[in-house]
């Protein structure tokens, strides 16, 4: 999991100020305290799945894709074919291009609009 204990208790002690400051001005200050300890647990639990959510997502996007069959390796190994298949790979790649107006207009369908509709009312009557 991404971080440490310490900013789930740093959450935990943010949510407790925040509702001790706020409860202060209208309830007892007992009661203030026992609200603020309550936001302190909730908000100490809820930064657990908030922490693993974070690393799921950091760590597919920093992983880099393997294609298939490919052996992916360590970053620390090296061998001396190593910067020669990057070369080649390099080279094979196509550059990118976005996509412009008229190649969206040369893209068809594969099915006709109407005929689509025409089924889809079919289907809805039967």
């Amino acid at each position: 999991m991404m971080g440490t204990i310490w900013i789930n208790s740093g959450l935990g002690l943010l949510a407790f100020v925040v509702t001790l400051v706020t409860a202060w001005a209208s309830n007892v200050w007992l009661v203030s305290l026992e609200r603020a300890g309550v936001a302190f647990i909730i908000f100490f639990l809820a930064a657990f799945p908030i922490r693993w959510v974070l690393t799921k997502v950091t760590h597919n996007a920093s992983l880099p894709s393997v294609k298939e069959g490919e052996v992916a390796l360590h970053e620390g190994s090296t061998s001396p074919l190593e910067g020669k298949e990057d070369r080649q790979a390099d080279e094979n790649t196509e550059s990118f291009s976005p996509l412009s107006i008229s190649q969206m207009e040369r893209i068809r369908p594969i099915e006709d609009p109407t005929t689509v509709a025409e089924v889809v009312r079919r289907l809805t009557d039967e």
